[in-house]
């Protein structure tokens, strides 16, 4: 577990030190852009190392090195035939087989692309960029990455339709879904999300879902099995097999806290559209996340809207910059903010480690390999 303390440590601390306003004393928005993009990239590098560099951890580590290689092996035909819902991660093992590239070359051009993407996401839409890196790992989309890799990918495809759904151009934002769909089905039944998201929510339609979720909750095994018929094989084939066992309800603490955190932190947020879109994002990750108590299966739709976090946190903090009061002193303060999610990340993080989340707990690498045992 060593090198993620000092991995969190270490980013948490140069990000701080390097680009955090508060501490350097400038206005809100005048952040050192050559130090912001110094310390990105040098999180960009150390989290691609850290990734890329993992040895049989990951629950799929294995699994996945047999895809490459009998991707490598078959025509492209072939592969379209076997693989039609879900061809692009097959047709990127097969180029990679022809180029001849092991497996580990294969991690780490993968893990380029989902690093950069979250990199480019996190310069482009946070407000505090060292903040949303420390989120990606102690919210565990570090995590993610190194065991569901074709969901990961999807993921990324999701953050790139980002603007997209802020814009409300529904054309950019559908191609990305249905591209990362190719790689991971699970993005397609999440293509709703661009109407559902920034709708502005009454008590009325907060007590409509309510009531709707309750319901799907109580029936959700008979309303299976009458929608299984209309899923892909592999999804319907889920029923009844090792992903269909229910996690604890301790599986859903941390998706109803940071519901709770963002509803309460709601009128921080200035753009109404992000505002609607935070607290959906919020609501529909608890959703599914209580649903986890049914089938842990379903966790792989919760990452999705969880992915906002990485912005909407940040957002929350930054919006105590610039608070001035008159007569005495708020309780709430930029630094006490701070502090509050900089702890919630760290027990998220530790919550995870404790229960081996995705199995990259604690962190095996390369240079462990002659003592490691295969999973």
């Amino acid at each position: 577990m060593t090198i993620y303390y000092l991995t969190i440590a270490t980013l948490a601390g140069l990000g701080y030190v390097l680009t955090d306003t508060r501490k350097q004393g400038t206005h809100k928005g005048q952040q050192n852009s050559r130090a912001c993009a110094f310390y990105l990239a040098v999180s960009f590098l150390l989290l691609v190392f850290l990734s890329s560099c993992r040895y049989a951890i990951g629950f799929d580590y294995f699994s996945y090195r047999n895809i490459y290689e009998i991707a490598s092996q078959l025509t492209y035909a072939d592969i379209l035939r076997l693989h039609p819902d879900e061809p692009l991660f097959f047709l990127t093992c097969k180029l990679f087989g022809m180029m001849g590239f092991p497996y580990q070359m294969l991690l780490m051009m993968i893990n380029f692309f989902l690093m950069s993407v979250a990199i480019v996401f996190i310069r482009r839409y946070s407000k505090i960029p060292w903040v949303s890196v420390y989120l990606y790992i102690t919210l565990q989309f570090l995590a993610y990455n190194m065991n569901l890799i074709r969901q990961s990918i999807a993921t990324a495809f999701f953050l790139l339709a980002f603007p997209y759904l802020k814009n409300r151009k529904l054309l950019p934002f559908a191609l990305l879904v249905f591209i990362g769909g190719l790689f991971h089905n699970s993005l397609l039944f999440l293509f709703p999300l661009y109407f559902l998201l920034p709708q502005k929510h009454t008590k009325k339609s907060l007590l409509a879902l309510a009531a709707l979720t309750t319901v799907l909750y109580i029936f959700f095994e008979p309303l299976f099995d009458i929608l299984k018929s209309f899923l892909p094989y592999r999804y319907a084939n889920y029923q009844g097999g090792y992903f269909w066992h229910p996690n604890g309800l301790q599986y859903v603490i941390f998706p109803a806290f940071y519901c709770m955190l963002i509803i309460l932190f709601r009128n921080r947020i200035k753009d109404p559209l992000l505002r609607s879109v935070y607290i959906n994002s919020a609501v529909y990750h608890f959703i599914i996340s209580l649903f986890i108590t049914k089938h842990f299966i379903l966790e792989r739709f919760a990452v999705y809207p969880f992915a906002f976090s990485l912005i909407a946190i940040p957002e929350i903090i930054s919006s105590y910059e610039d608070k001035k009061e008159r007569g005495r002193k708020p309780f709430l303060t930029y630094h006490r903010v701070l502090l509050l999610f900089l702890l919630f990340g760290g027990a998220y993080f530790a919550f995870a480690a404790l229960f081996g989340f995705h199995h990259v707990y604690p962190y095996t690498g390369l240079w462990d390999k002659s003592i490691s045992p295969p999973k």
